[in-house]
This record gives structure tokens, C-alpha cells and sequence, in this order.
């Protein structure tokens, strides 16, 4: 079958037609034939080979990567009974051991023993993929493939949001990406009383402004950070916003961060820096009193079920918007160069 490999630790990724059909070895293997799948913000930094994704592959070389998908099964182990081949599925791809401390207390998106499709196993940037039955998510057949490649990457924007209370507070979101846009939708349709947004790219701005940003704030100039952080302590019974997400991983959306959150308001933070940064924590975060939260993955399955009623209930037409590029698999070079460039949202290939 086609699939893209990660086969070195050298920077990129190879394309191959010859690379052996995944089986079903388990009784509860469900093997599905993949009609979209989605580049990652992790795919990136596979194909940049990022020293810790490369040294955690390196052992299993070459490994399908990619975990963003959707598809419809085509096959079933023995021991399946609630999934079927016809079935128009997405999966949750982080496959969980079900027995340390967090899995048995309703955390298992913190499962210390997580095995991440695409990375510490075959992916589904091919034409098909092995899924345990137990990660299934059925997909109404009505949602469309672009949109239900990338539900994974929804669900971290959902996940995200989810621990708080948005309604009538102040929202802003630090990185208009794809992450950051929905984001800015989820916040707004949760209750919101105001959304702003932050970037260094007036595109994707003006973007978040048509799908659900009150204001946009470019900050790739010492006068539109300001603007940005004048705007933020307007209010003078609240000098700050209520909530702040960090969605960009940028050394300086954490110095915006700190000064625009009120005293006492609430920080998530899912943007991953690429180097250590320094947080003076008692001027900062002790005496402003805050609450910050890191976010990784989606709870499983809570995040799942909430996504899929927010895009039952106004999230769908912004997320057909972020679909920028459409491809065949044959083509992934055309969709990590846009990606790369920063010329496209969410690209989707399809094998």
C-alpha cells in the first residue's frame, strides 16, 4: 500500500507504494481503509526531525506516520462487536494502558504509558490503518471527510476550552493557527462575552476575525503588542482578561500572557515553546493569584462527545474554512511545503 515513512533521523519524509498492508493480529483490531487524513503540527516537527520525535521513533524505523484521520472499516477481529465494516469512523490515536493511576481515575489523557499512533506505531498517513476497537468513534455520515480528517486536532481545541467557565468573560488566544481559530469559534459559541486574538501573520487574522475573533491584534510590531495589552486593561474593574490561552508557543505571547491576564484570572497553556522560558513566578503567577492549566491531548472520550455536539451546533462552517489545501497522499511534498511556509491552515490528503 502507499504510506509516508519516517525511515531516519535526516530531515523529511519518504513516500512509498510497496509498504506491507497493516493486519489484524488482536481480537479487537479494527482495520480501516483511510479516506482522509491531515497534516499535524507534530507531523511538522517528525519531518524537521525534531531531536526528541526522532530518538522516540528511532528504534521502530520506518514508521507510518500521521494520527489525523478518518475513514471506513474494512475489517474486524473476532473479538469486535460494536463496530462493523461499512462504518464511517474517525480514532482517538492515543491508545491508553488502562492501568496506571491516571486511566483508573478518569484521566487517561495523561496515561503514563500512552503509545501515539504516527509515532511509537504505524500511523495513518496511508491507505490504511490498525485501530483498536476500544478507539473507535463513529462519524455521522453526513459530516464531511475534510472536516472529519482533523477531528483530533479539534478535540485539542475543545479540550482546551473545556475546563473553563467562558460564559460573559473575556477570552484572548495567543496564535490565530488553525488551534487558535477554533478556539476563538469554541469560546464564542460557549458564551463569551469577548474574544480577542493575537498573531504575527495578518492573513490568518483576518481569518479568526470572520470566525468568531471580536478583535484582532497584530503583533508583529512593538505597537501592536501595546495596542493589544491597552485594549486588555480597558476595563478598570478588571485591568486584564478573565481568560488567556497560549496557543503559539512564542517566548513573547508568554510576556503578553502574564501582563494581559487579570489578577486572579485563568492561563491555558498548549503551545509548546521550542526552548526553556524564564517565568518570574512570584510577580507573575503568586501574587496575581492565577490559575494556569496545561493541556495535552483530549480526554477520552468527554472530549470527543462535546466536539461532536459543538459541530452539530455551529462549529462546522469554520471548520470547512480552515480547510486550505486538499491533495492525494502521492503529493505530500506540495502539502508539507505550504504547511512550512506557513501558507495553509489545515491540509488534507487523501490516498
Amino acid at each position: 500500500m502507499k504510506a509516508i515513512l519516517k525511515n531516519s533521523t535526516e530531515q523529511g519524509l519518504t513516500l512509498v507504494d510497496n509498504h506491507p498492508m497493516p493486519e489484524i493480529k488482536s481480537p479487537t483490531d479494527v482495520l480501516v481503509r483511510v479516506k482522509a487524513t491531515a497534516i499535524c503540527g507534530t507531523d511538522l516537527d517528525i519531518y524537521k526531525s525534531d531531536p526528541d520525535l526522532t530518538n522516540r521513533m528511532k528504534p521502530i524505523m520506518p514508521v507510518v506516520v500521521g494520527h489525523e484521520f478518518c475513514g471506513e472499516v474494512v475489517e474486524v477481529g473476532t473479538g469486535v462487536e460494536k463496530v462493523k465494516p461499512g462504518d464511517y469512523v474517525s480514532a482517538e490515536m492515543h491508545i491508553l494502558c488502562k492501568e496506571c493511576i491516571n486511566c483508573r481515575t478518569g484521566n487517561g489523557h495523561v496515561c503514563i504509558n500512552t503509545i501515539i499512533k504516527g509515532i511509537d506505531a504505524d500511523g495513518c498517513f496511508a491507505e490504511y490503518v490498525i485501530v483498536p476497537a476500544a478507539n473507535i468513534i463513529k462519524l455521522p455520515q453526513d459530516l464531511p471527510v475534510e472536516v472529519a480528517a482533523y477531528l483530533d486536532a479539534i478535540g485539542n481545541a475543545v479540550h482546551t476550552l473545556s475546563p473553563v467557565d467562558v460564559v460573559a468573560r473575556s477570552v484572548a488566544i495567543l496564535g490565530a493557527g488553525p488551534i487558535g481559530i477554533m478556539g476563538a469559534k469554541i469560546a464564542k459559541i460557549s458564551g463569551a462575552r469577548e474574544v480577542l486574538i493575537t498573531d504575527v501573520n495578518q492573513s490568518l487574522l483576518d481569518i479568526a476575525a470572520q470566525n468568531g475573533a471580536d478583535h484582532t491584534f497584530n503583533v508583529s510590531s512593538q505597537e501592536g503588542r501595546q495596542a493589544f495589552l491597552e485594549h486588555c486593561k480597558k476595563d478598570r474593574t478588571r485591568l486584564g482578561v478573565d481568560v488567556v490561552v497560549e496557543m503559539s508557543g512564542h517566548p513573547t505571547a508568554y510576556d503578553d500572557l502574564f501582563e494581559c491576564v487579570r489578577m486572579g484570572g485563568e492561563v491555558l497553556l498548549l503551545g509548546l515553546p521550542r526552548e526553556p522560558i524564564s517565568i518570574n513566578f512570584n510577580r507573575d503567577v503568586v501574587f496575581k493569584g492565577l490559575t494556569i492549566r496545561g493541556i495535552i491531548g483530549r480526554r477520552t472520550y468527554d472530549t470527543w462527545f462535546r466536539m461532536l455536539g459543538m459541530i452539530e451546533t455551529g462549529l462546522l462552517e469554520t471548520l470547512q474554512n480552515l480547510v486550505t489545501h486538499t491533495m492525494p497522499l502521492e503529493e505530500f511534498q506540495k502539502g508539507f511545503d505550504v504547511k512550512l511556509k506557513g501558507e495553509g491552515l489545515k491540509v488534507i490528503f487523501k490516498p
